[in-house]
């Protein structure tokens, strides 16, 4: 058994039902904010989101949207907005649930919230081994008992191995969950329905690029990937082969370049001239996005079987020319080794376009050993 977290949104929905009001909004998607106070928040199981600048709290539409915006640029791509709920510090309390040996393990404190680390101390443990426990518990910790009876049946229901809300507001007998996390046995996505793989938190924001990537991937049977590693990076890659592509990458980071990469990724499967177009322009945009002084792209693979080397050098030449002036400006300089079906064609159309443009570095065929363009551009960046 894994534990993996779910998205706060898919969370609330599970807790609350019909009553939670919050609207999920994701990248790509149109975002309108309704009329009302609202809160905006990142839903990617980031903590601290406050103290890191991730929430918005009753500002006007525009100012909400343009703040979503700045956390897509950051690589964020959920959020949700939920309807302000008035209330005083003083009101904010802790709660937790974990499943261990024992039972569940609950954790309250009426103190704290937000800030339960500055008062460990009031925090208090209870041991819940069946439904018999809650009216007990209910009666210490001073929680309303049908919330507790909800909130252990939805634990148990929906597979949760550890939940948190914090902070947990009880106003007039209602408990109001402003934050939740919880996490979920990942084994139980094969028999439940109430959230499934789309609900599950990725370990890390997505850049945009990788979002967009991600698009034309699902339109193509070809393979198409895209990781962003250092949108600072100095080293670019175009590979194409998931063998090869480990190879080339390896070798930067045995030459001691492993903190220049930029990107890793592969296209691969025989895509289409439009297709890897697509893909090659994300590159570009990413290496022009970088502030490092000195940048080179790597175009490599190993020797293809099917994918057509003049047909998918075609869409990366789309790709560099339509920003060749900025790239030229930029000092960019690309190194290429590819082997597979029409390569004495592909390789012939990438040396003269590079050479046109005042970017090249060195094209290498297939009788080459496959990390000598990686090698070539780690001298140039070194400079």
């Amino acid at each position: 058994m894994s534990r993996v977290k779910i998205s706060e949104y898919r969370a609330k929905k599970i807790l609350l039902g019909d009553a939670y009001q919050g609207i999920q909004l994701r990248f790509g998607a149109e975002m309108r904010i309704p009329e009302g106070a609202w809160v905006a928040k990142v839903d990617q199981g980031i903590k601290k989101r406050f103290k890191q600048g991730l929430v918005s709290i009753n500002q006007p539409a525009s100012d909400m949207l343009a703040a979503i915006k700045s956390w897509e640029e950051k690589g964020f791509t959920q959020f949700i907005l939920e309807p302000l709920l008035p209330h005083e510090a003083s009101e904010e309390q802790y709660f937790s649930l974990e499943r261990i040996r024992e039972g569940v393990r609950m954790l309250h404190t009426k103190d704290g919230g937000v800030d339960i680390e500055a008062h460990p101390e009031a925090v208090h443990a209870y041991i819940v081994k069946s439904s018999a426990d809650i009216a007990a518990v209910a009666a210490q910790s001073s929680l309303p008992e049908t919330f507790l009876e909800n909130v252990f049946e939805a634990f148990d229901t929906h597979h949760f191995a550890f939940l948190e809300i914090n902070p947990l507001v009880i106003q007039e007998g209602s408990a109001h969950l402003l934050d939740a996390a919880v996490l979920v046995d990942s084994a139980a996505s094969f028999f439940v329905r109430s959230w499934t793989e789309d609900d599950v938190i990725k370990a890390r924001a997505k850049h945009p690029a990788e979002g967009r990537v991600e698009v034309v991937a699902a339109t193509t049977p070809a393979s198409l990937k895209l990781s962003v590693i250092d949108p600072n990076g100095a080293l670019f890659f175009l590979l194409s082969g998931g063998g090869g592509s480990i190879v080339i990458a390896d070798e930067a980071e045995l030459e001691g370049a492993g903190k220049l990469m930029g990107n890793y990724g592969e296209y691969s499967g025989g895509p289409t001239r439009e297709e890897t177009y697509l893909y090659a322009k994300e590159i570009v945009r990413l290496m022009l996005d970088s502030s490092a002084q000195r940048k080179a792209l790597v175009i490599a693979g190993g020797v293809a079987n099917f994918t057509d080397v003049k047909k998918t050098f075609l869409g990366i030449i789309d790709a560099l020319q339509g920003s060749a002036d900025a790239l030229r400006s930029a000092g960019v300089k690309v190194f290429v080794r590819r082997g597979g079906p029409n390569e004495a064609e592909g390789l012939a159309l990438m040396s003269s376009f590079l050479d046109r443009e005042q970017l090249l570095g060195s094209v290498h065929g297939s009788d080459t050993v496959i990390t000598k363009a990686v090698e070539e551009a780690i001298a140039y960046i070194r400079v």
